[in-house]
């Protein structure tokens, strides 16, 4: 039995026998089997992901709260799963961590206020977290029983009620086809993901129009003040009653000033929420598409994707939202004009017109230089992480000019599109500007005419340039914002297109799950293409492994050979024909549990900032410190790796106390990775012929010939060694028809063509 399989059979404990209860006193008991469940969880979780420096901190309440709690939910949860995760493992857990983690195994969150002793039964099993600031978390089980995360031990209600007050938490599934934003909801909305995503925040949007209606009702205050000033005041030499009309215009101005940063506080709310959601959303939509599908576009495209939000949220939370929203409220001030100054109302009228043409204008010459500009721009960038990737080989060539020539070209290009960019958009505002001085002077040119016309007074005069001025400066805005406008008009459209996309989960979700997978393995004259407007990479791939055999694929560089590794771990899909573990088509089968029974050692091992440890348990979170040095020995780097100052602890990747780790051991660990998940099927990639000659490889060549019938072993070489240990061999040449045999008769063939 796997560790796996331990521990879910231990999980599963209190479903298969009923709970047995001992020391009674006071209410307080001990469910020994529900106990027993929860501290073989919390060892197991000791003894791996919480394992090495961090061992002692995780053995807090909410720790021990979340292990009782998914027991309660789900004895039969895969100790994977949780392990996979867990919010922060570096640190102990609390509220947030909590939740973290529960929102990461997929379940939502419902809160009531109740006090612990009424919690409904249709609630539980739930947290419940009492008020004040010492957060104590407590897990309520059916029945009247109630687990108590710090003193950890059960405690019975005996049918009381009340007790203390707090907030019951009930997880249950959650279910996406039930958002807003899900393909479900949008088909009978017909909105996009982000229009269906600002529902989520209509409380919010609708709060920040009513204040922008109040707050241009007041805004009239200041105008209509200086309009009374000019023509009750000083015209009628009436002091008296000047500090009644002053008070007012202070408590106006009092009343704006608070809406104001009402409004504000809102705007950033929102803006900062939409960031945060959106952000992360395609993020982990990115990491969830198809493997192939991300290997074909270059690394600057994927991080333009996450930055794209960006754009869309400084107009959320900047002035130019403002702007947009308060243009309809401008009747408000276009009323007020007509009211006090009669056809001169025409004036701004007629310029919002102009305005609205000049914006058009605009916008269709800036929505092509706007693309234009982002391919230079991205072009640049791909150019510039491709130089620093193969700057060794690019200086070992001398080829230092010639690339900063390349360079000089790709930066003048982008260059020039961002000045024709700027330069559309500076037409634009100085248009804009132009405008609204004409519209200065034709206020006070109509008005001078309706003042002597006796239509208007003085007063009114200034409080219509004060209102013009209002009632213009969000189109002025709108013309100068052009082409951010585009530029949010392409993010958003980016957005969308991004998450319409099915990921694997989508796609898959009706996957087969085969329990125990032998690990057969056929290929049914399967083909590829990276590209569809490309030849085959190889067609008519036709080969049977059985369980436990050894398969070698040798062949030329670029015929494919780690390309069928991946269509085997399902990260490419065979354009032709068909590809079966077990007798299932791989298409049938779900991606997470396949690529779980399949360990993969690759050419060039990645890692991720974080200790050896950590990276080692990616391919297997239930090792424990034990097993990590075991494999670290069959590798034969556990000397070196005890070296180090920090030992397994040690950190690697892309880090500011990270080592650089040698390419010869970076591939070791790739390999002890390999030794740790153990599947029924195992993935060996082309390795360096320096490795395979030195005590890790003549290591792997014992491991392969003790896997031979009870692991299905593929293994891309050219070494005759291995060749001859192989059950099946498969050449793959360019443009030539794939052969496929059994070992001994394919090697007779390869003798033959000397390869």
């Amino acid at each position: 039995m796997t560790s796996a399989s331990k521990i879910t059979g231990m999980m599963a404990a209190p479903q298969r026998s009923k709970t047995r209860y001992s020391d009674i006193n006071d209410g307080q008991i001990k469910s020994t089997s529900e106990i027993a469940a929860l501290d073989g969880l919390m060892q197991r979780l000791q003894e791996t992901t919480w394992s090495g420096q961090n061992r002692g901190v995780h053995q807090g309440p909410w720790e021990r709260s979340l292990c009782m709690t998914l027991l309660a939910i789900d004895p039969d949860i895969k100790f994977h799963r949780i392990a996979e995760s867990l919010s922060a493992p570096e640190r102990q857990m609390d509220r947030v961590d909590f939740m973290n983690t529960m929102a990461n195994l997929g379940f939502r969150a419902s809160t009531f206020e109740t006090s612990i002793n009424n919690v409904d039964d249709r609630v539980k099993p739930c947290l419940f977290v009492p008020d004040g600031e010492m957060e104590m978390p407590f897990v309520i089980l059916p029945g009247s029983r109630i687990y108590d995360g710090e003193q950890h031990r059960m405690k019975d209600t005996n049918g009381k009620r009340g007790g203390i007050n707090g907030k019951a938490i009930k997880f249950t599934p959650y279910d996406e086809s039930f958002e807003y934003t899900s393909k479900f909801m949008r088909k009978g909305t017909g909105h996009s993901w982000f229009r269906a995503l600002l529902t989520r925040f209509s409380g919010t949007i609708w709060q920040i129009l009513a204040t922008g209606i109040v707050l241009n009702l007041i805004a009239l205050s200041t105008p209509l003040f200086i309009m009374m000033v000019y023509d009750r005041v000083v015209s009628a030499h009436a002091l008296e009653t000047l500090p009644m009309l002053t008070a007012g215009v202070m408590i106006a101005i009092a009343a704006e000033w608070m809406l104001r940063t009402i409004r504000s506080h809102g705007l950033s709310w929102l803006g900062g929420r939409l960031d945060n959601i959106v952000s992360n959303r395609i993020f982990e939509h990115l990491m969830n598409l198809s493997p192939s599908y991300i290997e074909r576009a270059p690394i600057p495209s994927q991080v333009a994707r996450i930055k794209t939000f960006e754009s869309v949220r400084d107009f959320f939370s900047g002035s130019a939202f403002l702007s947009v929203l308060e243009m309809p409220f401008m009747l408000i001030a276009l009323l007020a004009i007509a009211f006090i100054a009669g056809p001169l109302a025409l004036v701004p009228v007629f310029m919002m017109v102009l305005y609205a043409a000049l914006a058009y204008i605009t916008w269709q010459r800036v929505r092509v230089v706007i693309r234009l500009a982002a391919k230079a721009s991205s072009a640049r960038q791909q150019f510039a992480l491709d130089t620093f990737d193969k700057l060794e080989d690019i200086r070992a060539n001398g080829l230092q000019n010639i690339w900063v020539e390349k360079f000089r070209d790709l930066s003048g290009r982008e260059a020039m599109a961002q000045f024709k960019l700027a330069w559309a958009g500076n037409i634009g505002e100085t248009l804009g500007h132009a405008i609204t001085i004409l519209s200065a002077v034709a206020v006070v040119y109509f008005g001078t005419h309706l003042i002597w016309d006796g239509v208007m007074t003085t007063g009114a005069l200034v409080a219509s340039m004060i209102l013009v001025w209002r009632v213009l400066t969000p189109f002025y805005s709108l013309c100068t914002m052009v082409p951010r406008l585009e530029q949010l008009r392409n993010s958003i459209r980016q957005i969308n297109t991004l998450v319409d996309i099915d990921t694997e989960d989508q796609a898959n979700r009706n996957s087969a799950r085969p329990g125990h997978m032998r690990g057969r393995v056929t290929f049914i004259n399967a083909g590829l293409k990276y590209e569809q407007d490309q030849n085959p990479v190889f067609a008519g791939l036709t080969f049977d492994v059985k369980p436990g055999e050894i398969c070698a694929i040798t062949g030329e560089n670029g015929a494919g050979k780690t390309s069928v590794l991946k269509l085997i771990k399902k990260m490419y899909i065979p354009q032709a024909g068909s590809i079966r573990i077990d007798g299932f088509d791989i298409r049938q089968l779900d991606y997470g549990d396949l690529r779980r029974n399949i360990a993969y050692v690759p050419q060039t091992p990645e890692f991720f900032y974080g200790s050896i440890a950590d990276n080692i348990r990616f391919a297997n979170p239930l090792a424990t410190d034990k097993e990590i040095n075991m494999a670290l020995e069959q590798a034969g780097i556990l000397g070196d790796v005890q070296n180090l100052h920090s030992g397994l602890n040690t950190k690697i990747g892309q880090g500011p106390d990270a080592i650089s780790l040698p390419s010869a051991m970076a591939i070791r660990l790739g390999l002890v990775r390999a030794y740790l998940h153990e599947a029924p099927i195992l993935l060996i990639d082309e390795l360096p012929n320096s490795l395979l000659n030195d005590e890790a490889g003549q290591f792997l060549h014992e491991t392969i010939i003790r896997a031979h019938g009870h692991q299905t072993v593929f293994m891309v070489t050219y070494r005759r060694d291995y060749l001859e240990m192989a059950d099946t061999i498969v050449l793959l040449r360019r443009g030539l028809q794939p052969q496929a045999g059994a070992g001994p008769i394919m090697m007779e063939r390869l003798k033959k063509m000397q390869w």
